[in-house]
């Protein structure tokens, strides 16, 4: 190869020597190297250089010795590669004093036969001094052709709210290396995408489909293409249930109210949690909660927990709480105003009440039948026509010596029963259900 180099530019230079290349300028005046104080000492042309070591000629360069006859000369050069479709130009715009050597190199862009031609002008009147064709060339690509990547970092089951990012990857080295950049357009996207963002957030765009494509193409009119496609799926609501331990059992004892998640891949410690509790607690923003302490009666605990998307579940119990049983000698001050209690199994089933109920209820019926018969006698005797009092009248009268029957107290059919600050009795029964009785209605009532 050095032998056809050399061989090669000991023509050039023989050929120079002999006859100067000339050209016709706008003037119509030929004009030679010689015309501008120049002169071609010698050239050389390398035509295997590989650039990037992967064995292939890729790179073609053109070394030129000129030399100045005058003071100093001015020329403009110009390496020309083309492929047919595609046409590189490389300048070198330049003084000369004394003699200087200048090389030219033009990396390959595509696979395929290129065409070299060195050219050389007067910087005045861009007149042509040279023209010389350096022969057609097999090269593979030196440089990268355009190249775009999206590559998606998520969750495989991608949902709301999840880290999500896209990340964007270009290269173009050929428009880079001859100054023929292009731009680039990007689609798909719910919010605009500028060229200078390589990493786009999806964290926080919204459930949907998506198809995000980017194109490029650059001033060789190289394009690249690339298409993502991925979906979002909406966050469900927390799912979650709630585990009660001590419901039923004393005050003062193991009690506790926590959320489980109904899931073990989702955690509701991120989660905002807002607790109500009804008689009234203090409660953070916390998974769970301690109700040991808690007072003897019924509370109502409600717990909303809302996600990031502002997604929320509710979740609602009941927890009895009943007050401890207590010696008369171990009585403190908290529980001398703690409300009665009482077991099923050591309280006998009273049916007294409805036996006083009954038996009212027979003698307003024979008072009723006496008074009737009264009546009608009194009618027949004929008497002096006053107005007698009814049956009611006479029932309720303190002549009569009647007493309404008191209420006993309600049947718990063995189930256990206290009775609260505000005098209303509760019975409770095994499946952790609570009723209350009715004293107007007499009977039982289910607490919901």
């Amino acid at each position: 190869m050095g032998k056809r180099i050399s061989m090669y530019s000991l023509f050039i230079m023989l050929m120079l020597s002999s006859a100067t290349p000339t050209v016709s300028s706008e003037a119509g005046d030929d004009l030679s190297l010689a015309d501008v104080g120049l002169r071609l000492v010698s050239m050389r042309n390398d035509t295997g250089l590989d650039t990037n070591d992967d064995g292939q000629a890729d790179a073609f360069r053109v070394v030129v010795v000129l030399n100045a006859t005058a003071e100093m000369a001015d020329v403009n050069m110009v390496l020309i590669a083309s492929t047919g479709p595609r046409t590189i130009e490389q300048w070198v715009n330049t003084s000369i004093e004394g003699q200087e050597n200048f090389s030219i190199t033009i990396e390959s862009w595509e696979v395929g036969q290129y065409s070299m031609t060195l050219q050389m002008y007067d910087p005045q009147s861009m007149s042509m001094l040279v023209n010389l064709d350096l022969g057609s060339y097999w090269f593979e690509p030196a440089l990268s052709l355009p190249t775009l990547r999206l590559s998606l970092s998520a969750p495989a089951y991608l949902q709301t709210g999840d880290s999500c990012q896209v990340t964007r990857v270009f290269s173009d080295e050929v428009g880079f290396r001859y100054g023929m950049m292009g731009s680039r357009t990007f689609t798909g996207a719910p919010f605009q995408v500028f060229e200078s963002d390589e990493v786009l957030d999806c964290g926080n765009w919204p459930a949907g489909a998506y198809s995000l494509r980017e194109s490029y193409q650059n001033g060789l009119g190289q394009t690249s293409e690339v298409e993502l496609t991925f979906s979002i799926h909406n966050r469900p609501a927390p799912a979650f249930d709630l585990s009660i331990v001590g419901d039923g059992d004393e005050t003062g004892t193991t009690c506790s109210v926590t959320l489980q998640p109904q899931s073990t891949t989702e955690s509701l410690s991120s989660h905002n949690r807002v607790w109500e509790v009804i008689p009234n607690q203090m409660i953070g923003n916390v998974s769970s909660i301690d109700c040991s302490q808690w007072p003897p009666g019924i509370h109502k605990v409600v717990v909303t927990v809302t996600n990031s998307e502002e997604i929320s579940t509710t979740r609602g119990l009941n927890i009895v709480r009943l007050p401890p049983l207590v010696s008369e000698e171990n009585q403190t001050e908290n529980t001398t105003v703690w409300p009665t209690r009482s077991l099923g199994s050591e309280v006998a089933q009273n049916h007294n009440g409805w036996y006083a109920i009954g038996g009212a209820s027979l003698v307003v019926f024979l008072l009723t039948l006496l008074m009737t018969r009264k009546d009608e006698d009194d009618r027949e005797d004929n008497d002096d026509g006053q107005n007698h009092p009814s049956p009611e009248e006479i029932l309720m009268s303190d002549g009569l010596g009647y007493v309404p029957p008191i209420l006993a107290e309600p049947d718990a059919e063995g189930l256990p029963t206290f009775t609260d600050e505000e005098g209303i009795t509760w019975r409770r029964h095994d499946d952790g259900q609570v009723d209350w009785w009715d004293y107007q209605k007499l009977l039982w009532v289910r607490f919901e």
